[in-house]
């Protein structure tokens, strides 16, 4: 196994680890599981089906482009992580427009901080492939930090969807006060 790979495992595990504590430190009850209600649920349920659908299509792209022989300049698995990537947006905005990212037991602030620190975490992962111009491969192509810069995106569109619905919801509230 390659440095690179064992970085990323370590990574990984290192992920879990993190994403188990800040869980119980975002939900309100200190639980790692998010409850939901069953109307969140059956929404959430559509959610992560229209999820599959887009990351099945996404992959489904990526194999006509290599039979097609097209070449992209990044690596292998920064294309298999966009499929990932494309399924998480897709759930992540589809619950979100619908009311249902929030669980009962979530508290948004501190999840907003969790959101603030993920960004914060990828930005500081980029940072010195950067500096050092190791952002592409040696063989052209864009390598490693991809990943982050792909999280990072993630998280904002994520973040950009919520304060969108918000504002929708709040000017609702107002208007039915009127």
């Amino acid at each position: 196994m390659n440095a690179q790979g064992f970085g990323f495992i370590v990574g990984i595990i290192v992920g879990i680890i993190l994403v188990v504590i800040l869980f119980k430190y975002a939900n309100t009850n200190n639980k790692i599981r998010t409850e939901y209600d069953e109307r969140q649920e059956k929404v959430r349920g559509r959610g992560y089906m229209y999820a599959f659908y887009t990351a099945l299509i996404v992959q489904a792209i990526m194999v006509l482009a290599s039979i097609c022989k097209i070449e992209i300049p990044v690596e292998d698995y920064i294309l298999h992580f966009a499929g990932i990537l494309f399924g998480c947006l897709t759930l992540g905005i589809y619950c979100t427009w619908n009311n249902v990212y929030w669980g009962l037991n979530n508290d948004h602030r501190r999840y907003g901080l969790v959101f603030a620190i993920a960004i914060i975490i990828n930005i500081i992962a980029i940072v010195g492939p950067a500096i050092s111009g190791m952002l592409f491969e040696e063989n052209g192509k864009i390598g490693l930090p991809a990943l982050n810069i792909m999280v990072i995106f993630m998280l904002s569109v994520y973040g950009i969807v919520y304060l969108v619905r918000k504002a929708i919801d709040a000017k609702k509230g107002t208007e039915e006060e009127d």
